[in-house]
């Protein structure tokens, strides 16, 4: 009997099929054994037992587009695109719960009906599955302004490799007393397991939006002045330096967003550009601009991410002359660097990052598409032993990702 025999001998109504028919983010490596699409958290437990029973690592994806190459072993991928729709929506408490293989775009919409919307610009993020999208926690310049997207995870149905299913948090922001397990499921790229559905806290929509540029200076003195305004009075709600952006005809350009009512917004560039000493220039129609930035770097088959102190962004950047700044979005008030081309090269990304933690901080590779993946910083020893403890008590066969790279 083949597998997908078996499988659909134990487990008739999942559906099920051969080879591999993900996305793309996975061919090149291993090809897994099937390709499963439960519709239901029990769905989901039944074929993590099943897959212990067969010895079969599991894989969990969205759409499978952030999903890198698996280099050896037997597994199945589990996608959770056919967990989809929105459970809940209390618009007067401002919560939203929706299944894992929902796209942020059907949140986000359903959100702006009522005046409201979830403040997270990661690359490509409407088009993400809200399951893989929290389990990657990729932070977009917005943090800034509204915090990580952790503090905006109330609740979240998790299944852990072993079979259970775990309820974390809540409906409201304050539903934890002791330690909050939710926290390491949020990034934890599905170590811990594989989030079914998940309760996001949402804000009403800016009254006011300006969108604002400084572009006839050098990278290094816009990165300066992007710093510079992650030290004034106020603090907008995203502060980044691009390289040449298409919608300011290839300028360079440090651009920040303000939000809240008009008057209050007035007052906040003018304090901006006094604490700067230098005039910003407005933008109108700046949707284009928002989201060439937002996808800058982050959409291309190779991508990598420098995160170090923002005062040391400049020597980073000073270092990135193999890379190239053209395919980069620096994140100046998280110290955040985003690097994506497709063209980048192994050496190139080893050098970047000694340059990284030379300056104190970390490189992480987020998509590599090849078989020449560089080395991003290892955990520090503290670290990769709290991970292996936690992972210990989620997931106590090692069923979730163990071939993955």
């Amino acid at each position: 009997m083949t597998l997908v025999q078996d499988l659909r001998s134990a487990l008739p109504d999942v559906a099920v099929r051969d080879g591999l028919e993900v996305a793309t983010g996975l061919r090149g490596g291993a090809e897994p054994e099937l390709v499963v699409s439960p519709s239901s958290t029990s769905e989901v437990v039944e074929v993590c037992a099943w897959a212990g029973r067969q010895g079969l690592g599991v894989l969990p994806v969205g759409r499978g587009a952030h999903v890198d190459p698996v280099r050896d072993g037997r597994f199945i991928v589990l996608e959770t695109s056919g967990l989809t729709g929105i459970e809940e929506y209390e618009a007067a408490d401002m919560t939203i719960t929706a299944r894992a293989g929902t796209s942020f775009g059907v949140v986000d919409d359903a959100l702006a009906e009522h005046g409201q919307w979830a403040p997270f610009d990661p690359p490509s993020v409407r088009t993400r599955s809200i399951g893989g999208f929290i389990s990657a926690a990729a932070h977009g310049p917005l943090w800034a302004g509204y915090g990580a997207l952790k503090n905006h995870v109330l609740g979240a149905t998790l299944v852990t490799g072993d079979g259970r299913i775990l309820r974390l948090g809540g409906k409201v922001v304050k539903n934890v007393a002791g330690y909050d397990l939710l926290r390491p499921v949020v990034g934890g790229r599905g170590r811990l397991g594989i989030v079914t559905s998940v309760c996001l806290r949402a804000f009403p929509k800016p009254h006011h939006e300006r969108v604002l540029v400084l572009s006839d200076r050098s990278v290094p003195e816009l990165l300066d002045a992007g710093v510079a305004l992650g030290t004034a009075p106020i603090l907008p709600v995203s502060i980044v330096v691009s390289g040449p952006l298409t919608e300011l005809d290839g300028r360079s350009a440090l651009v920040v967003r303000l939000h809240g009512a008009e008057s209050t917004v007035d007052a906040d560039q003018a304090t901006l550009e006094s604490h700067i000493r230098a005039p910003l220039d407005r933008v109108h129609e700046a949707d284009s601009l928002l989201d060439e930035i937002r996808d800058r770097g982050g959409v291309e088959s190779r991508c990598v991410e420098v995160s170090v102190l923002p005062s040391r962004l400049r020597d980073v950047v000073s270092a990135m002359r193999n890379v190239g700044f053209a395919s980069s979005v620096v994140d100046s008030y998280a110290g955040r660097i985003r690097i994506g081309s497709n063209s980048l090269e192994r050496e190139a990304v080893d050098a970047l990052r000694g340059a990284a933690e030379g300056a104190g901080g970390a490189l992480r590779v987020v998509r590599w598409a090849g078989d020449d993946r560089p080395a991003g910083t290892p955990q520090r020893e503290a670290e990769a032993g709290l991970s292996e403890r936690l992972e210990s008590i989620f997931d106590p066969d090692g069923v979730l990702w163990p071939v993955r790279p």
